[in-house]
């Protein structure tokens, strides 16, 4: 372990972070009483109902460079909600979510969805909304390291705009949507994922060296994401899909016979991988796999989709990347009784697979109070690999779980 940090926000979601090519780590999470990082003490209005928002950007080595606290000032009931955040090439931080109406410098972002994009020194440099009705909820954030390129995925109902018109699902339905933005915030493209005979749930996205982006989630019912239709009995199936840079679909695949949703998705130079958690029993290959309660997945197609591997684990997967030579690494919650733990307690584990066949190259585990949450998993140009999510502790009756947000940064 190459360092590791405590972030005693008392968040109400994962914290989550990317981490920039020089090795910097840029965070955002949200928090409900006051807090610092270790400069001058974020604002905080006790009088406002809901959370605030963090942005911060810290160095490799843990120290502050910079935070914000953003105060709600709208009027209405939305909440603040922090979604995805992914680093530009240039170090530039692009964030979105829902805003409760934050007065940024001097601009207002309006309450609602929003995408924003701030210069490494944490300033304003364009905003984005999406109009609409219904509920709407950002899972991830990819960026295309050559373009700058943005793309945006995550669920909605009703109507919804991603600048290139209205998006609609059917009355007591949801969908999922990806949308493509230029690194100057312009839409390129947006489709939406889902139909009448079923729901589509969006929870992961990357993008390839090619520009192409793969999507990953659940559904259920009957549905078509371009390709053939799927159909499940199960109250959620993972599936993973493949879009061309210009949106149209190469290739999808769901797994069959799992009941569970496919929570993390990453590329390789001729690798898609894609993790999650199921119950159940589903085919690949020549292997069969089973869990009884909640295991972890982990599936390799080549980067036109073949079958390539796939395995199965005591232990959750709730986040995935690629180093630069294409060996994949995945974080989550073991057992303590699985070889992706050190033994004993429950805790956090991290694990780099080999991309040809999923051997082990090394794991990491971790123990100690509380439930540890993986939210997301970033590696920097020298191959340090940096986890961010939250750790969940009981407390007394009558009193609800605190989650506090940490950082781990692990040598290659």
């Amino acid at each position: 372990m190459a360092g590791s940090r405590a972030l005693a926000l008392g968040v109400s979601q994962a914290l989550r972070a990317a981490v920039a090519p020089d090795g910097d780590v840029l965070l955002v999470a949200d928090y409900e009483r006051p807090v610092s990082l270790g400069g001058k003490p974020l604002p905080f209005e006790r009088g406002v109902s809901g959370p605030h928002v963090l942005v911060a950007r810290l160095s490799a080595e843990g120290a502050l460079r910079w935070a914000q606290g953003w105060v709600p000032t709208g009027a209405g009931a939305v909440r603040a909600q922090v979604g995805a955040v992914a680093v530009e090439p240039d170090g530039s931080l692009v964030l979105a979510g829902t805003s409760a109406g934050f007065q940024l410098g001097q601009n207002w972002l309006s309450e609602g969805p929003f995408l924003v994009r701030l210069s490494p020194e944490g300033l304003l440099q364009w905003a984005r909304t999406f109009p609409g009705e219904g509920p709407f909820t950002v899972a991830a954030l990819a960026v295309e390291p050559s373009s700058g390129d943005v793309v945006m995925t995550g669920d909605f109902g009703g109507q919804r705009d991603f600048g290139g018109g209205r998006h609609g699902v059917p009355v007591d339905r949801f969908g999922a949507f990806v949308a493509r933005f230029t690194a100057a915030g312009q839409p390129g493209w947006s489709r939406v994922l889902g139909g009448s005979q079923g729901d589509v749930s969006a929870r992961a996205v990357a993008v390839d060296s090619t520009g192409d982006v793969v999507v990953a989630g659940s559904y259920s019912g009957a549905v078509s994401l371009g390709g053939a239709t799927f159909a499940t009995v199960l109250p959620r199936t993972p599936y993973v899909l493949k879009l061309s840079a210009e949106g149209t679909h190469l290739w999808s695949h769901d797994v069959p016979g799992a009941e569970g949703t496919a929570q993390a998705v990453a590329v390789g130079s001729d690798r898609v991988f894609v993790a999650g958690t199921y119950t159940g029993r589903f085919f690949f290959q020549d292997g069969t796999f089973q869990s009884d309660w909640q295991d972890g997945f982990l599936v390799a197609y080549g980067a036109e989709g073949q079958s390539r591997w796939a395995r199965s684990f005591a232990a959750s997967a709730t986040a995935l990347a690629t180093d630069g030579a294409g060996q994949v690494l995945v974080a989550g919650e073991h057992d303590g009784g699985s070889d992706w733990g050190p033994g004993g307690g429950a805790g956090l584990y991290v694990s780099k697979l080999l991309p040809e066949d999923g051997t082990s190259v090394w794991s990491r585990g971790f123990t100690g109070k509380g439930e540890p949450r993986a939210s997301t998993l970033g590696i920097d140009a020298t191959g340090h690999a940096v986890v961010a999510g939250s750790l969940v502790q009981a407390r007394g009756a009558q009193q609800l779980p605190s989650r506090e947000g940490f950082l781990v940064r692990l040598r290659p």
